[in-house]
């Protein structure tokens, strides 16, 4: 008899194991299966962002040559401005020219004639009509 319950205890014991084997098993079928659940969601998440990558990395393409561009354009209108700035330049100093030979006749013309009354100075047209403040060409 002890040696039946002896065997009991180690059937029971192989009972146990087996089942626990079995348990450990369908543990790690399950678990294999999540695993390739798991793979399978990541592989799309990684496709999924492989594609928005090529799309960012296109849009960045497209932005980088529009400022490449719009630098261009700032380039080309700041040397135009420059331009338009150095011509203002001989402007100005054409007018002040004009404006000092002026003063200079006026002063040699008073002290030539002091007594006198200065001639009367023939202004051009174009500088004749001034726009007034309201629209309206007044004559001087």
């Amino acid at each position: 008899m002890a040696r039946s319950i002896n065997d009991l205890d180690k059937q029971q014991q192989n009972l146990l194991t087996e089942d626990m084997l079995a348990e450990r098993i369908r543990e790690s079928m399950v678990g294999l299966q999540k695993l390739r659940d798991d793979n399978g969601q990541l592989t799309e998440r990684v496709r999924q962002l492989e594609a928005e990558t090529a799309l960012l990395q296109n849009e960045n393409q497209h932005l980088r040559r529009e400022l490449d561009r719009e630098r261009a354009e700032r380039r080309h209108y700041h040397s135009l401005a420059n331009e338009v700035i150095t011509r203002l330049d001989v402007v100005q100093s054409t007018i002040e020219d004009v404006v000092k030979r002026a003063q200079h006749e006026v002063y040699r013309q008073r002290e030539e004639h002091p007594t006198q009354e200065l001639p009367r100075i023939n202004v051009p047209e174009f500088l004749r009509q001034v726009q007034g403040g309201n629209g309206e060409e007044k004559k001087e």
